[in-house]
C-alpha cells in the first residue's frame, strides 16, 4: 500500500520539519524527490542524503514568494524526471517580522501582506504550477496543502493573521478540487496542531511548556513531523483516489489548541492576553 514507485513530487519548505519528513517518507516508498526552500545548504544535504539511500532526489532552491522562481522549479522538476505527479505546497510559516504576531486591532499593512505572500499567495503559486503540469502530461495528479488546526477554530493573542491565511487554504483547497476534477487532479490539505519544527520551537522552550502543550492533546504527547508526513502519503496515493477536497485534521485528537476561553480570563485578571 502506498506505493510511490515512479512518480515524482515536488516539496516545498522541503529542508527542515514537516516539509523534509514528507520528502523523506516519499523518497523512501519510490517517489523521485524534488525538494525546494531558500535555504541551500538544508535541501542540498537532503537531496544528498535521499540519493545516498539509493532513491532520486534534487535539490531546487526556491522562493516559493516569487510567481516566477516556482514555474522555474516546476520546470526544473520536469527537466529531470520527465513530469510532476504530486505537489506539497508545505513552505509557509509566521514571518520575521514581529508584526506578523499581534492582535488584529494592532495588525500593520506591511505585516498582514508579508503573511498573506507568503501562506496565501504562494501555496497558489505552486498550485496553478502543479495543475498546469499535470493537465498538460494528461494522467491526473494529487496537489497537497498544508494548512493548520489554527484555520478552524479562533486564534485570538497574536495568530490571528496566520489562522486567517490557513482558512482561505482550506477553501482554495476545497474550490480547486472541484475545478481541477475534470483532469483527475486532486486537492487536498492537512491540518496539523501543534508540530515540534523550528517553527513551533518558541512555544516548547523548557519541559514545563512541553509538558502544558501535550496535556492539550488526548493522545497525550506533542505532534511529529512523521505524524504529518504519514497522513501525506495516505492522501497523495492511489489509495486515496476517491478522495479530493478534505481537510484532514491530524491534532491527537484535539479540536482546538488556541483557547478563547483562557484567553479572555488572562484579560479579565488584567492581562494583555
Amino acid at each position: 500500500m502506498f506505493s510511490l514507485s515512479g512518480k515524482t513530487a515536488v516539496v516545498t519548505g522541503a529542508g527542515r520539519g514537516i516539509g523534509l519528513a514528507i520528502a523523506e517518507r516519499f523518497a523512501a516508498q519510490g517517489a523521485n524527490v524534488v525538494l525546494a526552500a531558500r535555504n541551500v545548504s538544508e535541501i542540498g544535504r537532503a537531496a544528498e542524503a535521499i540519493n545516498a539511500r539509493g532513491g532520486a532526489a534534487l535539490a531546487e532552491p526556491t522562493d516559493v514568494t516569487r510567481p516566477e522562481a516556482v514555474a522555474a522549479l516546476a520546470s526544473a522538476a520536469e527537466r529531470r524526471f520527465g513530469r510532476i505527479d504530486i505537489w506539497v505546497n508545505n513552505a509557509g510559516g509566521f514571518t520575521p517580522d514581529p508584526g506578523g504576531l499581534v492582535e488584529w486591532i494592532d495588525a500593520e499593512p506591511a505585516a498582514l501582506e508579508a503573511m498573506l505572500r507568503l501562506n496565501v499567495m504562494a501555496q497558489v503559486f505552486g498550485a496553478q504550477s502543479a495543475a498546469r503540469a499535470m493537465r498538460e502530461h494528461g494522467a491526473g495528479g494529487a496537489i497537497l496543502f498544508i494548512s493548520s488546526i489554527d484555520s478552524l477554530f479562533a486564534t485570538p493573542g497574536g495568530e490571528g493573521m496566520y489562522g486567517a491565511c490557513k482558512a482561505a487554504i482550506n477553501h482554495i483547497t476545497t474550490t480547486m478540487a472541484v475545478e481541477l476534477g475534470q483532469w483527475r487532479i486532486r486537492v487536498n490539505a492537512i491540518a496539523p496542531a501543534v508540530i515540534e519544527t523550528p517553527l513551533t520551537a518558541r512555544w516548547l522552550r523548557t519541559p514545563e511548556d512541553r509538558a502544558a502543550r501535550s496535556a492539550l492533546y488526548p493522545l497525550g504527547r506533542l505532534g511529529q513531523p512523521a505524524d504529518v508526513a504519514a497522513a501525506a502519503l495516505y492522501l497523495v496515493s492511489d489509495d486515496a483516489s476517491w478522495v479530493s477536497g478534505a481537510v484532514l485534521l491530524v491534532s491527537g485528537g484535539a479540536v482546538f489548541t488556541s483557547d478563547p476561553y483562557r484567553y479572555l480570563t488572562r484579560l479579565a485578571e488584567g492581562g494583555t492576553g
